[in-house]
């Protein structure tokens, strides 16, 4: 599922694309039964060669259906140093799950972000763990949705890239069942807390509907 530009009128989440979450995939692994890959995308159009430092971004698991989260896998990430950024990693289960500060065991700390083609995953705890600049896999006739869905045929995201976090990890780290529910948040301090400033379980069209809608009004106006 993808959802680009997440806040109101096409904008950034806290005008910050580094909060924008793209998009997130869960999938089986396909080289190992027993095991789920978890991606998501933050930063459409990279606009910034690093994640934001002071941001948590969560995949958060439900396994009971009872819309809370049972499991989460949250990121936190340094401030970039000449060029360089480092990945922490922590996992929580039950009620830790739930709290607004990364919580749990630590799975991998100071783990390198990959900025370049030589990057590559790295075992964190019983999880594979990649971060970093990836090519965005989502397309679209972005022109098309600012000028009243009027498509040109063009991909405006063709050699545009994104970053990702990427986990593969062991089923029972999910659930004891079958079936899960999966979103992911980005949170970023403010005034010394955390707040949540954007959510991606299900695409978005209600931005784009919102800019169509500004768009008849403006040209309706007289004058």
């Amino acid at each position: 599922m993808s959802n680009h530009f997440s806040a109101a009128m096409l904008k950034f989440p806290g005008d910050d694309a580094r909060l924008d979450l793209t998009d997130l995939f869960v999938f089986a692994s396909p080289q190992s039964p027993g095991r789920t890959v978890l991606l998501l995308d933050v930063n459409p159009f990279m606009t910034g060669a690093d994640f934001h430092p002071d941001a948590v971004y969560r995949v958060n698991i439900d396994n009971d259906a009872d819309l809370q989260a049972d499991a989460a896998f949250s990121f936190v990430f340094s401030e970039s140093d000449g060029g360089a950024q480092s990945a922490t990693l922590r996992y929580a289960t039950g009620g830790r799950a739930r709290e607004p500060e990364p919580a749990g065991d630590v799975l991998i700390e100071g783990a390198p972000v990959g900025f370049d083609a030589t990057a590559a995953p790295v075992q964190a705890g019983p999880c594979r763990l990649f971060a970093g600049v990836r090519s965005d896999p989502f397309f679209a006739d972005g022109e098309g949705a600012f000028h009243d869905f009027q498509f040109t045929g063009d991909d405006t995201f063709a050699g545009k890239n994104v970053l990702t976090m990427a986990l593969d990890v062991p089923d029972d780290m999910l659930g004891p069942g079958p079936q899960i529910a999966v979103w992911a948040t980005a949170s970023v301090r403010r005034g010394g807390r955390l707040v949540q400033v954007d959510r991606l379980g299900n695409p978005v069209a209600e931005p784009v509907l919102r800019r169509r809608a500004q768009e008849r009004v403006q040209r309706r106006a007289p004058g």
